[in-house]
C-alpha cells in the first residue's frame, strides 16, 4: 500500500475561540467525500440523473466539497449490477468536476462478479469496489468475498466496507454477514496489499474497540463518516494511527459530516490531509485524479479554510443540554473548566447544565447537590438544571430545593436511564409542579448512541439496541403528555424526525373531518434542532414550514458532541438573521430567564 507518510506530530491543537460556518455562503472546495449514496430513484436518463446531480452540486458549493465518490445500487444479477455500475459512471461522466464513483457486486455471483468488478473499473473509471452486506448478505471474511479482494489487489484499487461493532445482545437481531471490526482484521491480514477502507469509525459501536483492533494493521483506513459526531474520537484515531489513515466521508449525513470535519481538535494540516485521505488511494492512472501539484494546492486551501474557521467565532450560542461531572463509560473531561473551555473555542456563551452522576445515581439529588459546588464562581454562564426522578421518594421537595431555594432554571428528566415511562401519572405530576413554578423542562432521550452502550446497560426503551432519539412509542406517549399538561414549558431533545407530528398534534388547531381539534398547548414547546433530521437544505425549508422557526432551540450536549458539527443547521434554515439568533440562543435565554 502508498500512502503518505502520517505525521503524528501534525495533530497538536492550534485552535483559538472558533465556530465554523460552512454553509452561509458558497465557499472553496476543500473536501473529497468519500462515503455518498445517490440514493435516487429515476436515474434512466440524463435529465433525471441532472435532477440529482444539480441537487448534489448546490449542496457541495454551499458545503465546500470538491468531490463527491458516488455509491449507486446492487442488483441480483449480474446485468442488474452491471447497469448500477454503469449509472454511476454516467454521473461521474457527465459531471466529470463533481464525482468519482464505486463500483458494486454481488459477490455471490462468483467469476462474473469478479469481471464485472474488474470491467467497472478498468472501463467505466470507477474508483474501487463498495461492500455491504444488505443487500448482498455476504461477510467480507466469508470466502466468497476473497476473489474480489484478490481483484481489488491486482488492480491496485480500494475495497470500502460496511463495518459495524455492535453488542454480541444486538448482533443476534442482524445478519452474521454484517462485517465486524475482526472480520477487517481478518481480511486485511490476509490480503496486506489491499488498501481497505473501515466504513464509519463513529456511528458503528464502540469506536475506541474498533480502533485499537485495527491499529496496528497498516492496510486498513477508517473512514470518519456516520451520522454520530462525538468528540474525542476520531483525534484518537489520528493519535494512534496517523491522519494517513484517516479519509473524511459523510455517508450522506452532509451538513454534520462537513462541520464535524471543521470541528476536530487537530491541527488545520492535519484536517486537511484526513479532507483529502481518499484521494491518496486512487491508483496512479484513475480518472480524475489530481496532479501532485494539484493536491498540493487543495490541501493548502483546506488547511487555510481550517485556519479561518479557528478564529471565527459564532455570537450568543447557548447549550440547551449541557453536562457536567462524571461519565462512567469513556475518558471524557467534563469538568466545569473543561466544559467553559470548549465552550470558548465553540462560540457557546450559555450552557444550561445538569449532573452527569445524576444519570446513574438512585437518588438524583446527590448528583444535584454537587452540581451547585462544580458551578459555583460560573454563574453568568453555567445555568443549572435539577435532574429530577419523578418515581423516587421526596422528588417534589428535591425539585422544589433546587427551583425555591438555589435559584435553579430549570428540569431536566432522563426517562430512559430512571426507568419509567414519559406518560406516567408521576411525569404529569412532575409537569404541573413545574407549571406552577414556571420553570421549564427539558426531555432527554439518550446521552450516547445505545450502538455503544456498556454491555450490562440497557436503557427503558431502547432494548433493541436502537441509536440515540425517540422512538414511536416514545413519542406516542410524549403526545399524551404534553396534552395532558399543556401549560408547562418544555424542550424536547432527541426527536430526529418528530417534531413536525408533536407540533400538528399537540401545538396547532387541526379540522379532522366534521370535527375542530382546537385544544393546543399554551406552554412553549421547543425542539433541540441539533438532534433533528436536517442534513440538507431542502430539510433545513421543511422544517421551518413544519414545525416553525419559533420553535427551535440548540442543544449540542457539549462536552460529549462536536458543537461545530450541527452549526451548519441553524444555516440551513431560510431564516432571517434575527431569527437564526432566536434558534442560536435568544430564545432559550427568554425561556429560562438567563438574562436576569
Amino acid at each position: 500500500m502508498s500512502r503518505g507518510s502520517g505525521d503524528r506530530a501534525t495533530l497538536s491543537c492550534c485552535r483559538g475561540s472558533r465556530t465554523f460556518n460552512p454553509l452561509c455562503d458558497a465557499v472553496q472546495p476543500t473536501v473529497i467525500d468519500c462515503h455518498f449514496h445517490l440514493w435516487t430513484t429515476d436515474e434512466s436518463t440524463p435529465e433525471k440523473r441532472a435532477e440529482r446531480a444539480e441537487q448534489l452540486r448546490e449542496e457541495m458549493e454551499r458545503q465546500g466539497v470538491d468531490r463527491l465518490c458516488l455509491i449507486g445500487e446492487v442488483g441480483d444479477t449480474i446485468e442488474e449490477c452491471r447497469e448500477a455500475n454503469r449509472t454511476v459512471a454516467k454521473y461521474v461522466a457527465e459531471y466529470p468536476e463533481s464525482f468519482y464513483g464505486w463500483a458494486r457486486v454481488d459477490p455471490r455471483l462468483g467469476d462474473d462478479a469478479v469481471a464485472e468488478f474488474r470491467r467497472a473499473v478498468e472501463e467505466d473509471g470507477l474508483v474501487g469496489l463498495k461492500h455491504h452486506f444488505i443487500p448482498t448478505p455476504i461477510n467480507i471474511s466469508d470466502p466468497e468475498f476473497f476473489p474480489l479482494a484478490e481483484a481489488a489487489v491486482d488492480m491496485d484499487v480500494p475495497v470500502i466496507a460496511h463495518v459495524m461493532q455492535r453488542l454480541p445482545a444486538d448482533q443476534e437481531r442482524w445478519d452474521d454477514s454484517e462485517a465486524h471490526t475482526e472480520d477487517v482484521l481478518e481480511l486485511a491480514q490476509r490480503y496486506p496489499e489491499l488498501k481497505l477502507v473501515s466504513a464509519h469509525i463513529v456511528a458503528g459501536g464502540d469506536a475506541e474497540y474498533r480502533i485499537k483492533t485495527v491499529a496496528d494493521q497498516e492496510n486498513v483506513i477508517l473512514d470518519i463518516s456516520g451520522s454520530n459526531c462525538e468528540r474525542g474520537y476520531v483525534e484518537r484515531a489520528a493519535e494512534r494511527l496517523g491522519t494517513d489513515r484517516l479519509v473524511f466521508g459523510t455517508d450522506t449525513w452532509f451538513a454534520p459530516g462537513v462541520g464535524k470535519l471543521s470541528g476536530l481538535n487537530l491541527s488545520s494540516e492535519a484536517r486537511a490531509d484526513i479532507a483529502y485521505g481518499i484521494h491518496d488511494l486512487f491508483r496512479d492512472d484513475q480518472p480524475g485524479r489530481f496532479t501532485d501539484g494539484e493536491l498540493a494546492e487543495r490541501k493548502a486551501a483546506a488547511a487555510e479554510r481550517f485556519a479561518a474557521s479557528d478564529e471565527s467565532r459564532r455570537e450568543g450560542a447557548v447549550d440547551v443540554n449541557a453536562f457536567v461531572g462524571h461519565w462512567p463509560f469513556r475518558d471524557l473531561d467534563a469538568s466545569a473548566d473543561a466544559l467553559l473551555s470548549l465552550m470558548d473555542e465553540a462560540g457557546v456563551d450559555a450552557a444550561l447544565v445538569s449532573s452527569l452522576e445524576s444519570v446513574f445515581y438512585r437518588n438524583v439529588h446527590a448528583g444535584n447537590r454537587d452540581l451547585r459546588d462544580r458551578v459555583a464562581g460560573h454563574e453568568e454562564r453555567l445555568f443549572p438544571l435539577a435532574t429530577i426522578n419523578p418515581t423516587y421518594p421526596e422528588w417534589e421537595t428535591d425539585l422544589r430545593e433546587c427551583v425555591e431555594e438555589w435559584g435553579w432554571s430549570g428540569v431536566k428528566l432522563l426517562p430512559a436511564y430512571h426507568d419509567y415511562d414519559l406518560d406516567a401519572p408521576e411525569t404529569t405530576a412532575l409537569f404541573d409542579v413545574c407549571a406552577d413554578l414556571d420553570v421549564p423542562v427539558v426531555v432527554c432521550a439518550t446521552l450516547e448512541d445505545q450502538r455503544q452502550r456498556h454491555p450490562r446497560v440497557t436503557l427503558r426503551g431502547f432494548e433493541d439496541g436502537g441509536t440515540r432519539a425517540f422512538t414511536d412509542g416514545h413519542v406516542d406517549a410524549l403526545v399524551d403528555l404534553l396534552t395532558e399538561c399543556p401549560e408547562t414549558d418544555v424542550v424536547l431533545a432527541d426527536l430526529w424526525t418528530h417534531a413536525p407530528r408533536i407540533v400538528e398534534e399537540c401545538c396547532r388547531v387541526r379540522r379532522n373531518g366534521v370535527r375542530l381539534d382546537n385544544r393546543v398547548r399554551s406552554g412553549e414547546t421547543l425542539f433541540v434542532l441539533d438532534d433533528l433530521f436536517v442534513y440538507f437544505s431542502h430539510q433545513g425549508e421543511r422544517l421551518v414550514e413544519e414545525v416553525g422557526v419559533d420553535r427551535l432551540v440548540r442543544g449540542p450536549q457539549l462536552p460529549f458532541k462536536i458543537a461545530e458539527a450541527y452549526d451548519g443547521y441553524v444555516d440551513l434554515l431560510p431564516a432571517s438573521d434575527d431569527d437564526r439568533a432566536r434558534v442560536g440562543g435568544d430564545t432559550l435565554r427568554s425561556v429560562f430567564g438567563l438574562d436576569g
